[in-house]
């Protein structure tokens, strides 16, 4: 298993351990920790709303972004970059009055989730991602709101 965590942000602390025990923990919760090449990169709004313009054409700050290197879903074969922005994880975790821990997290296992084959596009699709981010999230301890 290759997993780096890169931390292109200065605002805010990341436990670069912390983030690795959580993926980890979701990989064998999925059956997925097998082959496994992985990088998680932390940025702020401005980060990722240039990685959003430049990959996929949207000019606004995101989330979370992720993207397979190899097609979702080989027999246990993940590979891809997660890219999380921490600023829009604290803004909202502010907002809605929970951790930025938990939001972390949630962005984290969305990413997951989709390098997995899981999609958000369709209705029926993100209402079963959600429930399945909920669920991964309570299993690990966290209570996050999962936008539906």
């Amino acid at each position: 298993m290759k997993l780096d965590v890169i931390n292109l942000q200065k605002r805010y602390p990341i436990d670069k351990n912390k983030i690795k025990k959580l993926v980890r923990n979701v990989l064998k919760v999925e059956k997925k920790d097998k082959d496994v090449e992985l990088n998680i990169v932390f940025v702020d709004n401005k980060g990722i709303k240039e990685m959003n313009r430049n990959f996929l054409g949207h000019n606004y700050a995101t989330d979370v972004l992720s993207f397979a290197y190899h097609e979702p879903c080989r027999e246990n074969v993940v590979t891809g970059e997660i890219i999380v922005s921490v600023e829009m994880a604290a803004q909202r975790a502010q907002k809605l009055g929970y951790s930025m821990e938990g939001e972390t997290a949630l962005y984290l296992i969305h990413g997951l989730l989709h390098l997995f084959g899981y999609d958000d596009k369709q209705k029926r699709d993100a209402k079963k991602m959600h429930q399945r981010e909920g669920e991964l999230l309570s299993d690990l301890g966290y209570r996050v709101l999962i936008p539906h």
